[in-house]
């Protein structure tokens, strides 16, 4: 089953959450701090809690509204805090038709709702048809079903049995129908159906060390949050309380061992922030005596990170918040993973300590590892746990004056600050999309710019391979700033490549990003490799002739060939005899803005050495 729908009611800063529906695999609780996400994921638990180490009931002390408690008094006991509507899968549907026919059961949702200091699931009424259901059974039974088909209900069916005092059979099924409650078997079948809501917040995430014999010896449900993770960790490790005795070393090392590897490589897959770790577990056996056992002792788990690259083991109160969250997760949710029965698993406020881009590695663990198998329901105001692609993902929680926690699938009816993070995750795609873009050409200046996009259309006029339209062309003002831009830009989804000027001795620091692993060193396009010289700018790709003619027509000066010195790159020739540094963009601007026939007058080598260079940045899409 699926669950589609949900309503809270008279819970905590919940008056009337209102009906909300849940998208498909995922859904996210958006709000702000004290909003009442917290308090909605709370009572989505209870609704068919599995143990996590948090509290199971609803009690009415502790949870129902304080402002309505003494006028509700007398009716408290009826309130349904939380009603909640699933969708039947063909795999339940079958269930049902295998064991009352395909007509017992024709709906296609259950709705199912908690009260008040009650353990009980109650169902909403059903629509069963026992009189179906019984048919089936005498037709599994052998029977002949057209005997019973003027019987109005079950008394009929099993009076009409009855009667046929000479077929065994029909007295046998008669005798067991008159003590069967078909009703109740359908809401049972439906009931074990339906899915378990495990739920993780900040109290989940693992302690340094963890009695076992506790682990093992008290009920699931009396265990603290921490403890319930530790046990997951454990059940990984797949051994049983004997094999955790001092003379069974290798039996024990050796599932400890395949437990931490298991982590390890979960870890290596999801966290991409330190790749360096590794999962090391451990056992210490404590001395516990008793007077009946004086040298008895106990065994307790230690979990240790180790550092490769500083060649150092740390417990978990070592490390980052944001690793020891990430890490607890992944140990909790290891045991669900792979299992078949649907969960629906509800995460408060998941990676509130996690780096951004951590807390996009925890969306893609969510989306391969969890959502295959179960339905994921978080709550979050980091901008970073939103996927701007996938908005109809969201419900917005406020508390409203007066009314209390609502939730509401209409996004932008909510208060600016609810939606703010929305507008955050939109904002940040919408920067690396349309005004970044996703493939970035870094290029020293904006007369960079204006060369390529008149050369470009100049290329493709003339038959030949412009530059593909999906570069976006961003000048980084010098190349001592590319660095910078690439260190910033590289943390980003983006694909980026850099056109490099290339003057005597080189750059260093540019080229130091392709040793350090910031950029790939084919995405350095040295602008020699085109020009087949020893130093060049992009000027340095037009004939001699035709730049000195655009100098001339962009009021830079007035220049001959027999001026220059005839070596290295055409602006430094022009600047030794102009007496100094001119605007490189003037000419360039002119070239965008009154061409005249300079346009017309570009030589077929000229447009072969950009067509060159287009193909190979084209290249590297």
């Amino acid at each position: 089953m699926r669950l589609q729908s949900a309503h809270v009611t008279k819970y905590k800063s919940v008056n009337d959450s209102t009906e909300f529906t849940l998208d498909g695999d995922i859904t996210a609780l958006v709000g702000k701090n004290e909003a009442g996400k917290t308090a909605a994921l709370e009572a989505l638990y209870r609704l068919n809690p599995l143990a996590s180490g948090h509290p199971t009931m609803f009690e009415e002390l502790r949870d129902y509204p304080r402002r309505h408690r003494a006028r509700d008094r007398t009716r408290i006991d009826l309130a349904q805090p939380v009603r909640a509507t699933f969708e039947l899968e063909q795999a339940d549907i079958d269930a049902v038709a295998e064991e009352f026919g395909t007509r017992a059961f024709t709906a296609d949702t259950v709705t199912i709702h908690r009260q008040y200091d009650s353990n009980t699931v109650y169902f909403d009424s059903l629509n069963t048809d026992t009189l179906a259901a019984v048919q089936h059974l005498v037709a599994k039974a052998g029977l002949d079903v057209g005997r019973f088909a003027q019987a109005k209900d079950v008394d009929d069916v099993i009076t009409a049995l009855r009667a046929d005092d000479a077929a065994e059979a029909a007295l046998q099924l008669a005798d067991n129908l008159a003590e069967r409650d078909l009703n109740a078997e359908i809401r049972k079948l439906l009931h074990r159906r339906l899915p378990r809501f495990q739920y993780f917040d900040e109290y989940n995430v693992l302690p340094g060390s963890v009695s076992i014999e506790r682990l093992q010896t008290i009920e699931e449900d009396d265990l603290e949050p921490e403890e319930r993770t530790a046990l997951s960790l454990l059940k990984l490790a797949g051994v049983e309380s004997e094999e955790f005795t001092e003379d069974s070393y290798e039996s024990r090392k050796a599932a400890l061992e395949a437990a931490a590897n298991e982590l390890t490589d979960q870890l290596f897959e999801y966290w991409t922030q330190n790749p360096d770790l590794s999962v090391e577990l451990d056992i210490e056996f404590r001395s516990t005596p008793t007077p009946q056992e004086p040298q008895r002792t106990e065994p307790w788990l230690h979990i240790r990170i180790r550092n490769q690259r500083h060649r150092v083991t740390l417990g978990m109160s070592g490390r980052s918040k944001g690793f020891i969250w990430f890490f607890s997760f992944l140990a909790a949710f290891s045991e669900y993973t792979d299992v078949t029965r649907r969960r629906i698993i509800l995460l408060d406020e998941p990676g509130l300590n996690l780096h951004g881009k951590a807390q996009g590695d925890l969306l893609r663990y969510i989306e391969e590892r969890l959502v295959p198998h179960h339905q994921v329901v978080y709550s979050t105001h980091s901008l970073f746990m939103i996927q701007p692609s996938k908005l109809e993902r969201c419900r917005t929680v406020e508390d409203v004056d007066h009314d209390g926690t609502q939730i509401s699938q209409e996004l932008w009816k909510a208060r600016a600050d609810t939606v703010f993070p929305l507008l955050g995750a939109l904002g940040v795609d919408v920067t690396q999309t349309l005004v970044i873009g996703p493939n970035q050409l870094l290029v020293e200046g904006p007369s960079d710019v204006v060369y390529l996009t008149v050369m470009s259309e100049a290329v493709r006029e003339a038959g030949g391979t412009p530059l593909d339209p999906r570069w976006t062309i961003t000048p980084v003002g010098g190349l001592d700033k590319v660095p910078s831009f690439v260190s910033l830009l590289g943390g980003s989804d983006l694909s980026i490549a850099v056109l490099m000027d290339v003057a005597g001795g080189g750059n260093q620091r540019i080229a130091q990003l392709a040793s350090r692993g910031l950029l790939d060193k084919s995405r350095l396009v040295y602008l020699t490799e085109i020009t087949g010289t020893s130093e060049a700018d992009i000027e340095d790709l037009f004939t001699v002739s035709w730049y000195l003619k655009l100098l001339a027509a962009s009021k830079v000066g007035k220049f001959t060939k027999t001026q220059l010195n005839r070596g290295g790159r055409i602006i430094k020739q022009v600047e030794a005899v102009h007496g100094g540094r001119f605007d490189h963009y003037q000419p360039a601007n002119h070239l965008m803005r009154s061409p005249g026939t300079l346009l017309d007058q570009i030589d077929e080598n000229t447009r072969t050495r950009f067509e060159a260079l287009f193909k190979r940045l084209n290249g590297l899409l």
